[in-house]
């Protein structure tokens, strides 16, 4: 039950909606109103029947229809199946009920899937009509039914062995051992905060990082104020990334990605403003950070962007309105 009000609650991150094109450009108030709606129904499929996979890829599927409302049924079902069972082998993984070899397997079968799926309206309404053992080919189109859970197959359903990677095994337990410390974010310095005001996008674009003695990518945000002492607020930044690169047509015409920063990253020492910086020199980022700073660096033109902000008691602002830009002219300096 945890795992899935989770997602309910953080939808905008765990969703992945990159793979959903944004044809017809719904307004924002739009979208977020049918995640709520799409949330809402998710819960009460929840209560209804206490399966939260069940729950889960309803979720997906609506959501797939927020983000494109131009989908099919069949087409919504598609990506909104993968997209669950993404989360899924995800929630295995870290339960330690899939290996890394495995869930690596799995995940690129789902991925390879899903752009085949895409492709081919055919393969949407077959497996719309029946996917028995759930891995992604249409009963119809199934040579090797009753294939076992999370086992990758071939385009026929047929089972591709797995082999270990040389690395899988110092890999995972290192993976295992971040996740076992990982905690809740709470700081006692934040009983007493109230929540965090709105904070505003300001602008982003090329400039100089100070603390990194680099260049980069920056963004720039309002800095929120009233908090207690030793209450570190974090910036939850949500791009949503439009006008492609046209030397790269596999690009989306759209993608949506959720990073966050912390106050102790802010460039500045500036009491209204905050500045955030993506270094472009080889860098290990997280994998979330490393796409926006790809984003920037050689994949879309523009950015359409909106912020929120939640202290240590993990009190939340509503999110900041969108405001779409291109890179700063004169460069964000942090």
């Amino acid at each position: 039950m945890t795992r899935f009000l989770v997602a309910l609650g953080w939808i905008g991150v765990v969703l992945a909606p990159a793979a959903y094109a944004d044809v017809e450009s719904p307004t924002e108030a739009g979208i977020d109103g049918c995640l709520a709606t799409a949330r809402a129904r998710a819960t009460q499929q929840f209560q209804a029947d206490g399966s939260p996979d069940a729950a889960r890829h309803l979720l997906e599927i609506e959501a797939a229809k927020c983000f494109d409302p131009t989908l099919s049924a069949a087409a919504a079902h598609a990506v909104g199946t993968v997209h669950a069972e993404r989360a899924r082998l995800a929630h295995q993984f870290v339960s330690g009920e899939l290996s890394l070899s495995a869930y690596r397997a799995a995940r690129k079968d789902r991925s390879r899937k899903l752009a085949v799926l895409e492709a081919d309206p055919k393969a949407q309404r077959a497996l719309l009509a029946g996917d028995a053992d759930g891995d992604l080919v249409p009963d119809a189109m199934d040579r090797c039914p009753r294939t076992a859970a999370d086992v990758p197959t071939d385009a026929r359903g047929c089972p591709i062995p797995v082999r270990p990677g040389a690395t899988d095994t110092a890999d995972e337990r290192r993976l295992r051992a971040t996740l076992a410390q990982s905690g809740t974010l709470f700081n006692r310095s934040c009983l007493e905060a109230p929540s965090p005001a709105i904070p505003a996008p300001l602008e982003w674009g090329r400039g100089r990082q100070t603390k990194f003695d680099t260049m980069g990518f920056n963004v720039a945000v309002a800095k929120v104020q009233r908090q207690p002492d030793g209450c570190e607020v974090f910036y939850e930044i949500q791009f949503r990334f439009v006008d492609p690169n046209p030397g790269n047509p596999a690009l989306p015409p759209t993608k949506i990605i959720t990073i966050v920063f912390s106050d102790s990253e802010d460039l500045l020492a500036d009491p209204v403003r905050a500045v955030f910086g993506l270094p472009v020199a080889p860098t290990t980022l997280s994998p979330g950070r490393a796409q926006v700073r790809e984003a920037f660096l050689r994949e879309y033109f523009r950015a359409s962007w909106r912020v929120r902000a939640v202290n240590g008691a993990n009190r939340t602002s509503a999110w900041s309105g969108f405001v779409t830009q291109g890179p700063a002219g004169a460069g964000v300096d942090g």
